[in-house]
């Protein structure tokens, strides 16, 4: 009994302690002429209750929960601990580089995104901006000049953003081979590699191919079967940059506020989901999904055209599409590249519909379509 007492007797002064913090006044006001008394800062209630009432903390909640940001997990898994990667597919990761700009070491128990990834929740008590932690002007990753300032969209741009441009890999001055052993599934899908002028494929008669790819200096080698700009390269796309195609900068301003108008509008909030009434308030007509659709099947279309010359590959158990190991000519590395951005933008040209039918258009030349 004396025990329960005196958890009773806690809890109460817990309490006390809790509605004392949250019914205090505000901020001062400015002091008033010949040293009197300034007016009443804000009620502090009034400045909680902005974010603090159980409705809106229980839709946040709700809408966040079932974005990919909460499900990303496997992202989170795969790279959130590599110091390389982490600034972008962790939580420590992220705010470690938003404190330092870098991120020191690898993660040895990285965890997933929350509230307090993308908001510094009460360290300075902002308002205005929401206390985002990454919301200065953004100096693009992949060629380290384009600084791009799209407003509340810089928080989304510093992780959205292209890893590196084609000359990555197009950057060869120099004959060159590479040879490669494939085994398992590889084996049956490399029997018909792209190895390039003088390259080889042997059948070592184990269940494993050993592939020579021939690289002169007209050909790109294709190095990785994770080649491209990256997985989440929207904010690229959005001002018009890194695809081979004569259309540059920025040419999509009328949607200069893009990522928080389209993807936390009304019907989205913290889901980020570009849900259709997000659209109709520009687009009073409703949602171009026709035009959206017939740039999935150009794109479509262009990845049956890059399989064909075993620069990429189709796989049917999970309905994507994969990079392979090639030595292709620097014409259609440059398709390839354009295809892979338009794909891994994943939006079918809303991002910047001039820019992607510019780098499909390119693409389609080459390819013939």
């Amino acid at each position: 009994m004396k025990k329960l007492k005196q958890f009773i007797w806690l809890a109460m002064m817990a309490f006390a302690v809790v509605v004392s913090s949250c019914t205090k006044e505000g901020p001062m006001g400015p002091a008033g002429q010949d040293g009197s008394d300034g007016k009443d800062g804000v009620d502090g209630n009034v400045t909680c209750l902005e974010c603090h009432t159980s409705e809106l903390q229980e839709t946040v909640r709700f809408q966040f929960n079932s974005s990919a940001h909460k499900a990303g997990a496997n992202a989170v898994d795969y790279a959130g601990g590599r110091s390389s990667c982490a600034r972008c597919h962790s939580h420590e990761g992220f705010t470690e580089f938003a404190a330092t700009g870098t991120v020191a070491a690898n993660i040895s128990k990285p965890s997933a995104w929350d509230c307090k990834t993308c908001h510094g929740l009460h360290e300075q008590f902002e308002t205005a901006d929401y206390a985002f932690r990454l919301g200065a002007p953004v100096t693009l990753i992949a060629d380290g000049t384009t600084v791009v300032d799209e407003g509340n969209n810089n928080t989304c741009i510093n992780c959205h953003q292209s890893r590196r441009n084609g000359s990555y890999y197009d950057s060869v001055t120099e004959a060159a081979s590479y040879t490669r052993t494939f085994s398992g599934e590889d084996a049956t899908l490399y029997l018909n590699a792209a190895v390039g002028p003088n390259g080889s494929v042997t059948d070592n008669g184990d269940g494993t191919l050993t592939v020579v790819f021939d690289v002169p200096t007209t050909h790109v080698y294709i190095s990785s079967s994770h080649a491209g700009p990256h997985y989440g390269a929207q904010a690229n796309t959005f001002v018009g940059t890194g695809g081979y195609t004569a259309e540059s900068g920025d040419v999509f301003g009328a949607h200069a506020d893009g990522c928080v108008m389209c993807h936390m509008g009304p019907a989205s909030g913290h889901s980020f989901i570009p849900e259709h009434e997000n659209c109709t308030g520009c687009h009073t007509s409703g949602a171009p999904t026709a035009a959206m659709d017939a740039i999935a099947a150009r794109v479509q279309a262009l990845g049956e055209a890059l399989e064909a010359i075993h620069a990429v590959h189709y796989d049917e158990t999970d309905g994507s599409w994969h990079p392979m190991y090639a030595s292709i000519t620097r014409e259609q590395f440059q398709a390839f590249w354009n295809f892979k951005i338009v794909l891994d933008d994943r939006s079918n040209s809303a991002h910047n519909p001039v820019y992607v039918k510019a780098l499909l258009a390119e693409a389609e030349a080459t390819m013939g379509l």
